[in-house]
């Protein structure tokens, strides 16, 4: 059986999800080794995590946290789909 995306809601918070984690990862100079290296995943799990972003642990946000991804709250809110409030 073929393989689609999958539509809806769920698509945008998961896309919010890939980009809030490559953004913050690149802007804090890690890679996905450097996560390995600290025990918060392994390689395979992290590439896992990425392809479907819904995965995600709220532990591996704040280890991820830890080792010095810092997620704005934005990139929070946008994971769970909602926009911050002025």
């Amino acid at each position: 059986m073929a393989k689609t995306k999958p539509l809806g809601v769920f698509t945008d918070r998961k896309d919010a999800a890939r980009r809030a984690i490559r953004s913050r990862m690149a802007a804090a100079d890690l890679k996905c080794s450097d996560l390995v290296k600290r025990r918060i995943f392994s390689e395979a799990t992290f590439y896992a995590r990425l392809r479907d972003a819904g995965d995600i642990r709220l532990e591996e946000i704040w280890q991820m946290e830890q080792a010095g991804v810092r997620f704005s709250n934005a990139d929070l809110l946008a994971m769970f789909g909602r926009e911050e409030q002025a």
